[in-house]
């Protein structure tokens, strides 16, 4: 009997992380709800970094681009971020026209000099600030990653964490 209550606890579980994986799955990929997909242009968009410098990802048309949106509160964030600095320094050198543009989603200053601090993130953080960017681009949930080829369109979304082998693959796209 105790087994059968211990199995049955587990199915529950299991269905239960199914059913959120589908949910991030469908809220990053979007459908009618003007969230961007694969194919579309990238949403032009002006921001500040935390040095107040004013970043257009227009600026970066030509370059492979990987949007980044986070936010300090997302345990999966702080994962992602060692994995993203070990990319970002891998893939720079082989493809200067690589960047990441971290897009902190409305936040305390304060609370992103210290994440960044934590990590020691060396690509560009820019600071949306009342959520603009994240609305314009259909976010439903973070982390979310959009990885823009170098003609201006989302060439791949990354749903939720992604490890550094698949952000490697998923930039591959890129090329």
């Amino acid at each position: 009997m105790m087994k059968q209550t211990r199995n049955i606890k587990r199915g529950v579980l299991l269905v239960l992380l199914i059913a959120t994986a589908v949910f991030v799955v469908v809220a990053c990929k979007g459908g009618g709800d003007g969230t961007l997909r694969v194919g579309q242009k990238a949403i032009d968009f002006e921001l500040r970094d935390l040095d107040g410098t004013m970043h257009r990802l227009s600026d970066y048309r030509g370059r492979r681009i990987h949007l980044h949106f986070w936010a300090d509160w997302c345990p999966l964030c702080h994962k992602e971020f060692e994995d993203m600095g070990n990319v970002y320094k891998e893939l720079k050198k082989k493809y200067p026209d690589f960047e990441i543009l971290g897009v902190n989603v409305d936040q305390p200053t304060v609370h992103v000099e210290e994440f960044i601090k934590k990590h020691q993130v060396e690509f560009p953080i820019l600071l949306d600030v009342g959520s603009k960017v994240a609305r314009a681009y259909g976010l439903k949930g973070i982390p979310c990653n959009f990885l823009v080829g170098r003609d201006g369109k989302i060439k791949d979304v990354l749903l939720g964490w992604v490890n550094e082998e698949y952000m490697k693959e998923s930039l591959r796209k890129l090329e």
